[in-house]
């Protein structure tokens, strides 16, 4: 038996998951998310060393000037943010390491403009690493240890052996900070991906399933073919072969219908022994012929068993639900015509036929060939 392929061309058309961190800044007003993530994340840390720089100089008793140099540090810091907002920022570009370096360009001024009590804000040099590896990659703190050296340098203006040591252990520990963050940001997205991935995706077939069908089936447009192909008779394998052979047939038929797929189309395990496709910009007849060639390869594998499929086009002004129902009932006609052939709908025939079910119910308990259908095109085998 051929392997399954663990990917698919039908591939995740939905956002992926994002990290908690930006999750949580979704929450934000909305003036505050423009420029996404990283740049809403780059004015929060701003917003909060201005906080921390006016807070810690009233806990530290300072007056007088460096009151007003802490000050005004932080309404510069409150000013950029405001600048940042009228930014048509690259969306988690590389240029929102602006941010951080603004906040290690605020400690060298402090540290400059001010006597001694500049030290005590030693410990925002690190939230500027933190915000790099929330929303960069590794690398990027790299490009940000000159200025926090130089920031380390202003704070403590004393460069002998024993600083250089501590300049070196620094920059390992902030770059460090980065990476990991960053890692675990990618962790953490893979993850989701996977997660969701796994959610949508049939266990057995590697297809993808009815919970991602029904969204992707709501965004068919007209000219798109929807068929529903149903193995014949596969009960019988699970009643005389046992149902892992069951399982076995139903893993080779996802795999030889997913290698007759175009990089566009779509295909899911419907239930049971049942699959859709979603053809976009695709005749029926071209669809026909798909089925024919997956046939003739199908025919190969031994199995025994054959298929049949329904087949109908999204019309314009109707709900893409409408060509399934449409799809369904041409199924049911290439069943009551003896099974193991392929039945294209007409414009329609997602409505009830005339003397018979409703749209999308039919009986495959009966074998008797039926009478032509007049809402059917005569497609044959």
């Amino acid at each position: 038996m051929p392997p399954v392929p663990p990917a698919r061309r039908a591939r995740d058309r939905a956002p992926h998951e994002a990290p908690v961190v930006v999750r949580l800044l979704a929450h934000a007003p909305a003036w505050a998310r423009t420029g996404g993530p990283a740049a809403a994340g780059g004015r929060v840390l701003l917003l909060f060393g201005g906080a921390v720089l006016v807070l810690g100089g009233l806990t530290l008793g300072t007056s007088g000037r460096e009151l007003a140099v802490l000050a005004g540090t932080a309404g510069v810091l409150l000013a950029l943010v405001g600048l940042s907002l009228l930014v048509r920022w690259r969306r988690d570009g590389w240029g929102t390491l602006a941010f951080p370096l603004a906040l290690l360009a605020a400690i060298a001024v402090v540290a400059v403009a001010t006597d001694g009590v500049a030290t005590a804000f030693v410990g925002l040099v690190p939230l500027a690493f933190v915000h790099t590896g929330l929303f960069h990659p590794g690398r990027a703190a790299l490009a940000l240890l000159p200025a926090a050296w130089a920031s380390y340098l202003a704070l403590f203006p004393v460069l002998d052996e024993r600083a250089l040591v501590r300049l070196a252990i620094n920059g390992i520990t902030w770059w460090a900070i980065a990476g990991i963050l960053a890692l675990a940001t990618e962790l953490q997205r893979d993850l989701r991906r996977r997660l969701r991935t796994d959610a949508r995706t049939d266990a057995l077939t590697s297809l993808r399933n009815r919970r991602d069908l029904d969204e992707r089936l709501a965004a068919a447009s007209a000219g798109d073919c929807v068929v529903i192909a149903d193995l014949d008779h596969f009960k019988r394998v699970n009643d005389t072969r046992g149902h892992a052979a069951g399982d076995a047939v139903l893993e080779r038929f996802g795999h030889a219908l997913d290698q007759h797929l175009r990089r566009r189309d779509y295909a899911a395990r419907y239930g049971g022994e049942e699959f859709v496709l979603i053809l976009p910009r695709t005749e029926p007849v071209q669809a026909m012929n798909m089925l024919r060639a997956l046939r003739a390869e199908w025919a190969e594998e031994g199995t025994g068993v054959t298929f049949s499929a329904g087949i109908a086009l999204v019309a314009p002004g109707t709900p893409p639900g409408s060509a399934l129902a449409a799809a369904d009932v041409a199924l049911y006609r290439a069943k009551q015509a003896g099974r193991d052939r392929f039945r294209i709908a007409t414009e329609g025939i997602g409505a009830r036929r005339p003397g018979g079910p409703a749209a999308g119910v039919r009986d495959r308990s009966s074998d008797r060939p039926a009478a032509a259908d007049p809402w059917e095109l005569p497609a044959g085998r």
